[in-house]
């Protein structure tokens, strides 16, 4: 009796401390009233820069040497005739002969400077897509209180935008304390290899090292985490790796009249199955931890309770994350079988089969720790494998949520888009701003605009298009950005 009396009395005492901290916790909550900045009427002349703009088909190709950078020429002449003032004001440097480097000097160039970048290559229109835009993919059109037309979310608009602000405050005379970098890559579709990591490289060998760096990325935008009604401004502090894996497994040859117990393409099977079926260990990285305490105040009581507790209900909220495809990418690395090859006829054995395993990478996990995995599982299965690595980018390393930038950030999305809950998280995809942690700690990614989780997907599909409202946003956001970075 004595020993129940104590165990009731310490299962008491754990019910009170889960609860107790549960009710203290003060997540913050969204004001679904709130109304964001209205930029008014923008004058036809803004827009129509960025509907020029948007004109020029600048895709890169996975062949870099294949390019037709003609349109890329046409771009950067534009830029110089469309913002003389942005341009008489800051030098230029071409780095390997498309990255545009623009320096704005500020009054004490003893400070580290802010980066400003984005990328003015945009990914094609899929053949046979073209009748289903409302309006022609590289027309600019404006119509429907929107721009239309690739690169007006993904992201030429961010680099007008850019041009639009800083252009706005030399009218006004306005000198930055610090110097301002912007950054505008050719080919971030493609990986950045000529362009961001050329930069990189040339900042790196002068020795700029930059107090920030400001990207495309997260948006404020509603409906991307289901059961959370609120806005969320996410801010990318990190971004997943990503690897190709080409997988080679021996069979033995021959008339497939006789086969042995599997034949190469059997054991690929075999191995994609049980590769598909072992994933590595969930883990919570520090932007997904504060994305879950931030967006905990707009779930129910129990994910609350879990989140304030996150030490005991640990183990079941990465259960919880994980039996979703979506919220289970937050929380693993992932792999994906996306194309195999065998045989060069229906009834001869194939002597080789090969496989190729798509991976993104979660902080903390490393291209060559996940080439082991693969091996030791094929051990498991008595397997000879050959890995080979075709394509890699390690994962980057993890921005703080804390410092000058960041703040920056906080105050201005809570000025321009007032009620929002904004967040770190973490990046599924790549961006140009990775490339840059040679060169600085502190690497965001934000793109200031109000988007449905709809709305942003259209960057690389059809109907890519902004509404006009959230380009206004965009140039007042930069405006105050740097207006107010010293003060």
């Amino acid at each position: 009796m004595f020993f129940i009396l104590i165990a009731l009395s310490l299962l008491f005492c754990f019910i009170a401390a889960v609860l107790i901290s549960t009710f203290l916790f003060r997540p913050p909550r969204g004001r679904p009233d709130a109304a964001p900045y209205d930029p008014g009427d923008i004058p036809e002349e803004v827009l129509g820069r960025l509907t020029k703009a948007v004109t020029f088909p600048t895709i890169c190709t996975q062949d870099y040497t294949g390019t037709d950078f003609a349109p890329f020429e046409d771009f950067i002449a534009f830029l110089a005739e469309a913002y003389p003032l942005f341009h008489q004001t800051c030098s230029l440097e071409r780095v390997n002969g498309y990255a545009l480097v623009y320096r704005w000097k500020g009054m004490d160039t003893s400070l580290r400077p802010m980066m400003l970048t984005a990328h003015y290559d945009v990914v094609p229109v899929e053949e046979g897509t073209e009748a289903e835009w409302k309006y022609p993919p590289f027309s600019g059109a404006v119509a429907e209180g929107r721009i239309w037309g690739r690169g007006t979310l993904d992201i030429k608009s961010q680099i007008t935008a850019h041009m639009e602000a800083a252009e706005t405050l030399m009218r006004r005379n306005f000198v930055p304390k610090r110097d301002f970098y912007f950054v505008y890559g050719q080919d971030e579709e493609t990986g950045g290899r000529n362009g961001a990591y050329k930069t990189a490289d040339y900042f790196a060998e002068r020795g700029i090292h930059f107090e920030g760096v400001l990207d495309e990325g997260g948006f404020a935008v509603s409906g991307v985490i289901k059961g959370v009604a609120a806005t969320l401004a996410l801010i990318g502090t990190a971004e997943k790796g990503f690897a190709n894996y080409e997988l080679t497994l021996e069979g033995e040859g021959g008339h497939s009249s006789m086969p042995p117990a599997h034949t190469a393409l059997g054991n690929a099977a075999r191995l994609i199955a049980a590769i598909e079926s072992l994933p590595l260990p969930s883990r919570l990285t520090a932007p997904v931890l504060r994305l879950l305490r931030n967006i905990a105040g707009e779930m129910g009581f129990v994910t609350r309770m879990a989140v304030a507790n996150i030490r005991i209900f640990k183990p079941l909220i990465l259960k919880i994350l994980s039996a979703n495809y979506i919220t289970n990418a937050m929380v693993r690395t992932t792999f994906a079988a996306t194309m195999a090859r065998a045989g060069s006829a229906a009834n001869v054995l194939p002597q080789k089969a090969q496989a190729i395993i798509n991976v993104r990478l979660l902080p903390g996990d490393s291209v060559e720790g996940v080439s082991a995995y693969f091996k030791k599982i094929a051990g498991k299965l008595k397997l000879p494998l050959t890995v080979r690595v075709l394509t890699a980018e390690e994962p980057s390393q993890v921005s703080p949520a804390e410092g000058t930038v960041y703040r920056r950030l906080i105050t201005l999305i809570d000025e321009i888009f007032p009620g929002v809950i904004s967040s770190p998280y973490l990046v599924m995809g790549g961006t140009d701003a990775r490339k840059y942690y040679k060169v600085c700690d502190h690497v965001y990614r934000f793109t200031p605009m109000l988007v449905t989780n709809e709305e942003k997907d259209t960057a690389h599909s059809t109907n890519e298009s902004v509404t006009v409202a959230n380009y206004g946003r965009a140039i007042h956001f930069f405006i105050r950005f740097i207006e107010g970075f010293d003060t």
